[in-house]
């Protein structure tokens, strides 16, 4: 069984079973885990992640890692820093839909976007999408004009949106993934205001690393509120290869978002 061929019913057992094999009180490690499941690594981790992804799990200190409930975070019961830290997190699904929103109203005002078109691509469940890193979390496409340079200008935006406790370089790769077939590609990171200082570090290590490979970064405070919205790091237009474009909207975007761009270029 690998993620590609996982059903949306196996990915629901799987996700299931994984809860009842974590303690109610404590944390387990990832190997431990992943033997009591006895899931190859591929469907451990993107079942596990689904599930921090989802706020029902967080990630905790230990060897090799480890994972405990966020239910045991109890109201009125002492918290120690890392749970601390993880109390007002926002789960990363939970971000998706207040970051669109705004992207395809005040965002794409600000960037003088002449139209736009805008999809949630990070919820297709195990849908085969064409392998690892290849499924932004958010898509827009778009098209601008120029007073003295003919024509409309193509523009495929992707978007990799991160929590604050999953802040690390390794966006910046799957970001880096998707501009294979997009003109310019994100990552998005929720910054609380109250944890600005604690991720100061991690923060400038990806904006090095993004700044690099020409990819752009977001920092947001709040996802609703543009006033928040900063960009830390400018991405660099790429073009992307036809082809590769052209197989990317066929496999991560829905016919309506399709149809419009063939609208746009009659």
């Amino acid at each position: 069984m690998t993620i590609d061929n996982m059903s949306d019913e196996q990915l629901k057992n799987y996700r299931e079973e994984m809860l009842r094999q974590i303690p109610d009180v404590g944390a387990i490690g990832n190997v431990s885990l992943q033997k009591k499941l006895k899931l190859k690594d591929d469907v451990y981790w993107f079942v596990r992640n689904k599930l921090i992804e989802e706020g029902k799990l967080s990630k905790a200190k230990g060897k090799g890692g480890s994972v405990t409930k966020v239910s045991q975070l109890v109201e009125g019961a002492p918290l120690d820093e890392e749970a601390a830290s993880n109390a007002d997190r926002i789960a990363e699904l939970d971000l998706y839909e207040p970051l669109h929103n705004v992207i395809k109203d005040q965002w794409a005002k600000d960037y003088q976007l002449d139209s736009l078109v805008g999809e949630i691509t990070g919820k297709q469940g195990a849908r085969n999408t064409g392998g690892k890193w290849t499924r932004p979390d958010i898509t827009v496409a778009s098209y601008k004009t120029y007073p003295y340079v003919p024509g409309k200008h193509f523009e495929i935006i992707t978007f990799e949106v991160k929590p604050s406790d999953s802040i690390d370089v390794t966006a910046v790769y799957e970001a880096l993934a998707h501009r294979r077939a997009a003109t310019r590609a994100y990552v998005i990171i929720h910054v609380p205001s109250n944890k600005l200082n604690l991720l100061e570090v991690q923060i400038e290590e990806l904006s090095s690393e993004a700044k690099k490979f020409g990819i752009g970064v977001i920092q947001v405070g709040d996802p609703k509120d543009y006033a928040t919205w900063d960009e830390i790091v400018e991405p660099t237009r790429h073009e992307p290869d036809p082809s590769r474009l052209n197989d990317f909207l066929a496999t991560q975007v829905s016919q309506g978002f399709r149809e419009q761009i063939i609208r746009w270029f009659r």
